[in-house]
């Protein structure tokens, strides 16, 4: 990849609108936009063109002497432009016809197409972005919620790469003072270990709050998998429906209604949520019946979090115990459903069988109405509990995503192991290899140093244009 050359493509999505947006970046915008754009006023040529400033023209075709289009053109002039370099945006009418051509005209003078994701990767190559700011772009544009829309944000305005950068240069400087006093003892003094201890607990009480927020962040990018089991007539389909407040389950007193699972998108208080009501768990010789229980087991394998939905009026009965088994070792919150039908509120007892299942605990227990819609906000609340247990993501905080996770638990790792040295009263030769695996992770969380393969990997999935 060639990044001399000016590139150009199409910013916004693709689709007939009422303005489309070509972008071009490079040494050689100007001179592009000069030779396929015509002005009506006085001035012509690069020099016309002012930073930030709007000009409204025409895009001309010297081919054939034919005007293309009316347009808005918008020079942002190195340094100060997203990527760093001149950045030309050209405001046509949304016919992609007409977007196209643009195109077309600007290969034409020398440009080359953009590859996915190449503007945001010249902005972090030409240090205006940071990598997990470059990961933010991309998390901005897919948000699926509010919150989630929220949380991109504030890594997109460097709250992440800040508190990185802050343990990053505390273990930059230890690193440099055990190093100097190893190689100079006689003009460095060595630190004592209570001052190198002091400084590595106060960047492992940072990294274990940030890694706190990995599984919540995943769940606000990626959303929640959230699968409702139950025996038949429990009232499965009717809780989908009460939480998608529309008729999207068919619903009869007659078992075994739902052969197949149905898969919704809806968010509870933000946390975008993948809801999938499944088939009725029980003995059966129905064959159809038995390939949707079927079903009903791998989507439990699938999904984050479970809600066993149970019939407060039949109680804890074997078919539970049966699902329960089924559920395994994902997280669940029981569910008495049919509250509205009960003599009591109080909820039935539970047997959880088998010796494995004993700390197999529900999360919660709520007693619930599919029908008037009761205990819908406690069953809400619940989620957003377990979707947040080892810390609160508050609106506008930055979270981290699975790879910078992945890092930044090495960081952690690495700097347990510095304990460990200090512990064992070994020299501080040994603190300097697993210190800088520590900052070598934190760097690769930014991007300060980080390989191409990486690089490559984190703009994969970015399209075209941005």
């Amino acid at each position: 990849m060639d990044f001399d050359q000016t590139i150009v493509a199409i910013s916004t999505a693709p689709g007939v609108g009422a303005i489309a947006v070509v972008r071009l970046s490079g040494a050689n915008a100007l001179p592009i936009l000069s030779a396929i754009f015509r002005h009506l006023g006085s001035g012509s040529g690069a020099a016309y063109f002012k930073s930030h400033q709007a000009k409204h023209g025409f895009i001309f075709d010297s081919r054939d002497q034919q005007t293309v289009d009316e347009v808005v053109v918008t020079p942002f002039l190195s340094p100060h432009s997203y990527t760093g370099e001149d950045v030309i945006e050209i405001s046509c009418h949304g016919n992609p016809l007409i977007a196209r051509k643009v195109v077309g005209l600007c290969l034409a003078q020398g440009a080359r197409l953009a590859q996915a994701g190449e503007f945001t990767r010249r902005a972090f190559l030409n240090g205006k972005i940071d990598l997990t700011q470059a990961e933010a772009v991309l998390d901005l544009i897919q948000a699926k919620t509010e919150l989630s829309s929220q949380a991109a944000l504030s890594v997109l305005k460097g709250d992440l790469g800040r508190q990185v950068e802050i343990v990053r240069e505390d273990l930059k400087q230890l690193l440099t003072a055990v190093v100097a006093s190893i190689d100079f003892p006689d003009e460095v003094d060595q630190l004592a270990n209570e001052e190198v201890e002091v400084i590595v607990d106060k960047s492992l009480r940072k990294l274990k709050e940030l890694a706190k927020t990995a599984n919540a962040g995943k769940y606000l990018r990626e959303g929640l998998r959230l699968a409702i089991v139950g025996r038949p007539n429990a009232g499965k389909s009717s809780l989908l429906n009460c939480l998608l407040k529309v008729e999207r389950a068919i619903v009869t007193d007659i078992p075994g209604t739902t052969r197949d699972s149905l898969e919704e998108q809806l968010e509870f208080n933000g946390i975008p949520i993948v809801l999938v009501d499944t088939a009725g768990i029980r003995n059966t010789d129905d064959h159809v019946e038995k390939l949707g229980i079927d079903r009903t087991k791998q989507v439990l394998q699938d999904s984050h979090l479970v809600l066993l939905v149970g019939d407060i009026i039949c109680g804890w009965q074997e078919e539970e115990k049966e699902i329960l088994h089924a559920i395994k070792n994902k997280n669940w919150i029981l569910l008495w459903n049919k509250c509205d039908l009960a003599s009591t509120s109080k909820t039935p007892d539970i047997a959880l069988g088998e010796e494995q299942n004993k700390d197999k605990k529900p999360l919660a227990q709520l007693a619930i109405s599919a029908k008037t819609g009761a205990g819908i906000e406690q069953l809400i609340a619940a989620v957003e509990k377990e979707v947040f247990a080892e810390g609160k993501v508050q609106e506008k905080a930055a979270s981290l995503n699975t790879r910078q996770a992945a890092l930044c638990e090495k960081a952690i790792e690495a700097l347990q192991l510095v304990k460990k040295t200090l512990g064992y009263g070994m020299p501080h030769d040994c603190l300097a290899t697993d210190l800088k695996t520590a900052l070598d992770n934190l760097s690769e969380i930014a991007g300060t140093t980080v390989s191409e393969e990486v690089i490559t990997s984190v703009f994969a999935n970015f399209c075209i244009g941005k």
